[in-house]
């Protein structure tokens, strides 16, 4: 039964459990002309093939052993493209053996989809050619290995896999990243508490990619945004919990649509600051802009600025951002650098646009709205009610959405999810049973593929709407697996 996922990196529960070390000596011999693992045994000619040809070998229903990974090693592109050519061939259920890899790379390989791996390098490395070295200090795997674990059930495995000081671990991720990402991502789950940002490879994180992907095709700007403020990040997050924010909420005498502007996530409309991982990320600050980063948050900016037509733009952003000068120039900007909160008062005060704030709140959760789902929701008549922590979207006398302060989502009611289910987005259809609790991967027939673990989902028998709550798998797992909990059902029709 799969336990937890995490890019391609699997926790199951079955009679060979992954992820799982064997131990040379132990669990791996070659006895004779046999090698040996667990209960398994091949010729080693077999496993060694004078040809290369031969990649990987059958063991078992689900199971294979992937020969000569260290030759495939040599080449990083040539590897990672064979290891999704695996994935393609045999599913995102097998497990796959890599036997024979420094320990360095188990967590890389991990996250890329190996499932066991052994510690024989390690003891390999230890011996010379006057026989076992006196001393070993070579990395331990057995440590590694267990660093893995940990960071797969505290979601942390990516920034474990930043944080490898080995090139070659790195040119796989790197490869990975550019070239797997629709691959990758849909095994991403859409909400996690925390992302470390820890080298320029965070700027290609499935999850951060998907930031912007989402941003391009589902952002909606919110109709009060006529004028355009531009503002730098904060380290606390929500950016509106912070002092620098605070301070700067009392200088604005108009209303704006705030956009603040970051690394790793380019930009960061103040109506979805709260969404992952806009309130989830960190990072290092130092005051100095890497080209990688300069570059995203410029393309970034050019986008919103031509897609929406600001009558007025106000940049009030460090001197540290100036090589945003020229696209603001070309933009009509009035560009506020020094810091200077007096001449932030006065140009927004000039302006005179006052929206109320519960027409801001009402338009601020449509944009939340398209952004999370896609879809477009009916928000005509809609108000916001209650207070933080517990609010609702209310339209004529019942609930259009809750809203999960914690995660920055909107939770379904079964006005939302008829209309998600009416647009075939985010929809699991399941048997004809009635849920009385939770829904099993055993009762799914199929899912639509926009579904990532922590998603809101709809769940529909035919054209029947069932329930409605949230995914605790992926689509592809929603339909591959027999076990499992599929949706965890909050409302039921």
């Amino acid at each position: 039964m799969l336990l937890k996922r995490f890019a391609l990196a699997k926790e199951l529960d079955a009679p060979l459990k992954t992820p799982y070390l064997l131990r040379c000596g132990e669990d791996v011999k070659i006895e004779d002309e046999n090698y040996k693992f667990l209960n398994y045994e091949l010729k080693r000619e077999l496993v060694y093939p004078a040809s290369l040809v031969q990649k990987e070998i059958k063991l078992d229903d689900g199971l294979y052993l992937i020969t000569n990974a260290n030759f495939l090693l040599k080449n990083s592109r040539n590897f990672v493209d064979y290891t999704m050519s695996l994935r393609k061939k045999y599913g995102y259920k097998s497990i796959f053996y890599i036997p024979g890899v420094p320990a360095t790379l188990i967590p890389v390989l991990f996250y890329l989809g190996y499932d066991v791996f052994d510690d024989c390098m390690e003891k390999l490395d230890c011996y010379t050619v006057w026989g076992k070295a006196d001393e070993c200090h070579d990395i331990n795997t057995e440590r590694i290995f267990h660093m893995v674990v940990g960071a797969l059930r505290e979601g942390r495995l990516r920034e474990l896999v930043e944080g490898i000081p080995d090139n070659k671990s790195q040119e796989l991720l790197r490869y990975a990243d550019l070239n797997y990402y629709e691959v990758i991502e849909q095994f991403y789950p859409i909400h996690s508490e925390s992302v470390n940002a820890v080298s320029m490879n965070s700027l290609y994180r499935p999850d951060i990619v998907r930031w912007k992907h989402r941003l391009y095709e589902r952002y909606v700007k919110p109709e009060y945004g006529e004028n355009l403020l531009l503002i730098p990040c904060s380290a606390r997050k929500p950016y509106s919990q912070s002092k620098s924010h605070k301070l700067m909420g009392r200088y604005i005498k108009s209303t704006m649509h705030e956009v603040i502007l970051t690394s790793p996530l380019g930009l960061v409309p103040r109506e979805l600051e709260s969404f992952y991982p806009a309130k989830n990320y960190d990072i290092p600050v130092i005051g100095h802009w890497y080209e990688e980063e300069k570059k995203l948050i410029s393309e970034m900016l050019e986008w919103l600025l031509t897609k929406y037509r600001y009558k007025n733009i106000i940049s009030f952003l460090p001197k540290s951002m100036d090589f945003l000068e020229d696209i603001l120039k070309s933009h009509g900007a009035e560009m506020i650098w020094d810091g200077d909160l007096e001449r932030l008062a006065k140009s927004t005060k000039a302006l005179d646009t006052r929206v109320s704030k519960s027409e801001i709140l009402r338009q601020n959760f449509k944009t939340l709205s398209a952004f999370q789902f896609g879809a477009d929701f009916d928000f005509s008549s809609a108000r916001v009610v209650g207070r933080y922590p517990r609010v609702d979207i209310k339209v004529d006398n019942g609930r259009l959405f809750g809203y999960d302060m914690h995660r920055g989502m909107l939770t379904l009611t079964e006005r939302s999810a008829e209309v998600l289910f009416a647009s075939e987005k985010y929809t699991v259809y399941i048997d004809d049973f009635h849920p009385e609790g939770d829904v099993f991967a055993a009762g799914v027939l199929s899912a639509t593929q926009d579904i990532r673990a922590g998603d809101e989902v709809a769940v529909v028998y035919g054209d029947e709407l069932r329930a409605w709550g949230t995914a605790r798998m992926s689509y592809y797992d929603m339909v591959a697996e027999s076990k499992g909990k599929a949706v965890k059902v909050r409302g039921k029709h």
